[in-house]
């Protein structure tokens, strides 16, 4: 894409009101590396050449040309393996800057300077309106004895909560019809892994930005996830999927773990903004060209 459609990339960055800096910096890299390829490749060649002359000079007899061909061969393995370096860092450097630059949009989004800007694309429902003053959930929850923030404060801390009764009954409810619902529609149901490693995680987001809301288990460098959404888009990581498999259609259902670091006023009360919660999400593994079409679809079962 940078290689051969950059214009599309920086038309986007224009219309999202970004920098083209990453953009350039992608592209410089990716040269570099493809020029530090060839240079080691060449370099190789260089090598297996000479290589095969030590034998030929030791037959004939030659020592001094054979001890000569050889401080030739480390002194190109000495080259190489420099250039190896360079090439893995120049990767290294294209593929960080790489994962921070967001998706093309799509060519209805509206652009504007703020909020103000935003075109309403549908509404569902609507809004109730009631001859009685309305309780908020923390009350309702608080009434009902369906939460209890406090004995979960004192094993986990704040941002915790014991969902009991009926409303724990409710949620376990909603996550199998939710689940019984998408998968008479051709998905299949997976429960993911509740934790991640590094690589698995920078290959779906920006862990510069995501890494501050997440929980880091140290020495071994995995993630509580924070979305069933990492996990499950990462599950066929370092593998090709046949076409003809397409589209590959996955609902999962996980716990979910965030930091939810700062204050947020009104939304700290009750069991929002919280540390630890249940979160059912749709991937599909489609062609590009049909991206947009699999997305109304993903609307449709909502």
């Amino acid at each position: 894409m940078f290689r051969d459609n950059h214009e599309q990339i920086r038309a986007d960055h224009d219309k999202r009101g970004l920098s083209h800096e990453k953009i350039d910096q992608v592209i410089h890299f990716d040269k570099l590396w493809l020029n530090l390829q060839h240079q080691t490749n060449q370099l190789r060649q260089q090598k297996n050449t000479a290589a095969k002359g030590i034998s030929e000079a030791k037959k004939s007899g030659d020592e001094a040309k054979a001890q000569a061909i050889l401080a030739e061969v480390a002194s190109l393995g000495a080259e190489i393996s420099q250039l190896e370096a360079k090439t893995q860092e120049a990767i290294e450097q294209r593929d960080s800057i790489r994962m921070s630059i967001p998706n093309i949009l799509h060519p209805e989004v509206p652009q504007g300077a703020d909020e103000s800007g935003n075109t309403v694309h549908s509404t569902y429902g609507k809004k109730p309106e009631f001859n009685f003053e309305p309780r908020t959930h923390n009350e309702l929850i608080e009434m009902n004895k369906w939460v209890d923030l406090k004995r979960a404060a004192k094993i986990a801390g704040s941002r915790f909560f014991f969902l009991k009764g009926d409303l724990a009954r409710l949620e376990l409810a909603l996550q199998n019809y939710a689940v019984d619902f998408i998968r008479k529609r051709g998905y299949t149901f997976v429960q993911p892994p509740v934790m991640m490693n590094r690589k698995a995680y920078e290959g779906v987001t920006d862990l510069g930005d995501f890494e501050t809301v997440m929980y880091g288990i140290e020495p071994d460098k995995y993630y509580m996830i924070a979305t069933s959404e990492h996990p499950l888009t990462s599950m066929y990581m370092d593998e090709t999927i046949p076409e003809e498999q397409l589209p590959l259609k996955i609902v999962g259902v996980s716990p979910c773990f965030r930091r939810e670091v700062g204050s947020h006023g009104q939304s700290d009360l009750g069991i929002w903004r919280v540390h630890q919660f249940t979160k059912i999400e749709q991937i599909v593994f489609a062609k590009p060209e049909e991206s947009w079409a699999i997305h109304e679809e993903l609307l449709q079962n909502c």
